[in-house]
């Protein structure tokens, strides 16, 4: 199986929109549901608490908390960006955490100290933060939190990238998530296994996310 970049995921996700019809929720439940299904095969229900961010990446740790809360898991959910930043896909998954009733805290404006009070009574931590989607240096709260999960010292599951981490060059971009694992989706990152991306990713596992194989399949042989 060979290695993506950016460029060469999101066009085969495009191509999978808009030439196969697939929307662009279904990509991200599919996502989310793979991440989860890897939690119940490794894990016993355990408290989980699930960083989100306001891309894509922080949509699927969504779809992740519903799945987990369906099976038993206690979900605490930390939002890192207010709703009204959520993209419209990541926001109807929130819309539908919040109707469930699931506990969601928002800490826009958080200290390292206060993040990591919350990894520390967590057993698992699921990095939802940025995923392939980092434009720049982590600053700001992003920084406090990825800080404060390092910090922490429990098991972190990063859902693509671990956050923090370029996915292209493996270069850290001021601070990155150090991950146990990585749930990387529909096929590897390049930047998992360049530079700093071994040290941060830990154990790297490929989920199926529901892409057509024909636009794969380049990528397979």
């Amino acid at each position: 199986m060979k290695r993506v970049t950016v460029e060469e995921i999101l066009r085969i996700e495009q191509s999978a929109i808009r030439d196969c019809g697939i929307p662009a929720l279904l990509l991200m439940e599919n996502a989310g549901r793979s991440v989860a299904e890897v939690i119940f095969r490794d894990y016993k229900p355990c408290k989980v608490l699930i960083f989100v961010g306001k891309g894509n990446n922080g949509g699927d740790g969504l779809v992740v908390a519903r799945h987990l809360s369906n099976r038993g898991f206690p979900v605490q959910v930390i939002l890192l960006e207010h709703p009204s930043r959520l993209k419209p896909d990541s926001l109807l998954n929130f819309n539908i955490v919040s109707k469930m009733n699931l506990a969601i805290e928002l800490m826009i404006a958080s200290s390292e100290d206060e993040f990591y009070a919350r990894c520390h009574n967590a057993d698992l931590i699921v990095d939802a933060i940025f995923g392939i989607g980092i434009n720049g240096p982590v600053s700001g709260v992003f920084e406090s939190a990825i800080r404060a999960i390092n910090r922490g010292r429990r098991q972190v599951i990063s859902i693509d990238v671990p956050s923090g981490l370029g996915a292209d060059t493996g270069q850290v971009r001021g601070v990155a998530v150090k991950a146990t694992r990585t749930v990387t989706l529909a096929l590897p990152k390049v930047g998992l296994f360049e530079g700093e991306g071994p040290r941060c990713s830990g154990e790297i596992e490929t989920v199926d996310i529901g892409l057509p194989r024909k636009l794969l399949l380049p990528f397979l042989r």
